[in-house]
């Protein structure tokens, strides 16, 4: 008779194949790393609001995590993927479109986890300046996306004169294959820059905004 699997392997084998740390997802479900170790070693059994969080980042019921029976998935909908997407310094961010991105995406210390729809170069950056207030504030988390084509109005991250920037994208016209385009901050202290007269290069177009509360 095939020995059963048992909640600790269901748990380690699901984290695995979504390519989570034990550090990622601790974080995600808001404990801590041992936790997840303990969980995976069958030290102890994740419960309650616990329990709820880790099937839903393992993407799968608590009543398979628990005794292996029923289906794996939620039956109401298939769960979205989740994206390990990389948070860089904007002084990092400078070097994303270049052959860097891959050394920078292995050599990150932290990650926003996401369930939208993102390229394999989403990057993420911690806003340092008073450039987008008041909708934008120094501290917030912003995720952005290079596969994302701006339209008008859209908050991107660009490079201007190979600085990493937060700023809102205007189309000016079409010349041949090259796009005219400007970049506005929402703070009236900051200048517009125009790609006639700066080196701009848009870098990716926002998803996510995380705000976090302080203390």
């Amino acid at each position: 008779m095939m020995k059963k699997e048992s909640s600790g392997e269901r748990i380690r084998t699901r984290r695995k194949a979504l390519q989570l740390t034990q550090q990622a997802l601790a974080k995600s479900i808001g404990v801590s790393h041992v936790a997840v170790s303990q969980w995976e070693k069958e030290e102890t059994v994740p419960r309650g609001e616990n329990l709820l969080r880790l099937a839903q980042w393992l993407q799968c019921t608590a009543a398979w995590i628990i005794d292996g029976d029923g289906e794996v998935f939620a039956t109401h909908a298939k769960a979205a993927p989740v994206a390990a997407v990389p948070l860089i310094s904007l002084a990092q961010a400078s070097a994303w479109l270049s052959e860097e991105r891959l050394l920078l995406k292995q050599q990150a210390a932290h990650f926003l986890y996401s369930e939208s729809q993102l390229g394999d170069g989403a990057l993420a950056v911690t806003i340092d300046d008073q450039a987008m207030q008041p909708d934008y504030r120094p501290g917030d988390k912003v995720i952005f996306d290079p596969d994302v084509q701006p339209q008008p109005g859209d908050v991107v991250l660009a490079l201007v004169d190979g600085v990493a920037r937060v700023r809102i994208y205007r189309l000016q016209t079409q010349q041949q294959d090259e796009q005219i385009f400007t970049l506005r901050a929402l703070n009236d202290d900051f200048p517009q820059l125009h790609s006639a007269e700066s080196a701009l290069e848009i870098i990716g177009t926002l998803m996510e905004l995380r705000r976090y509360r302080s203390g």
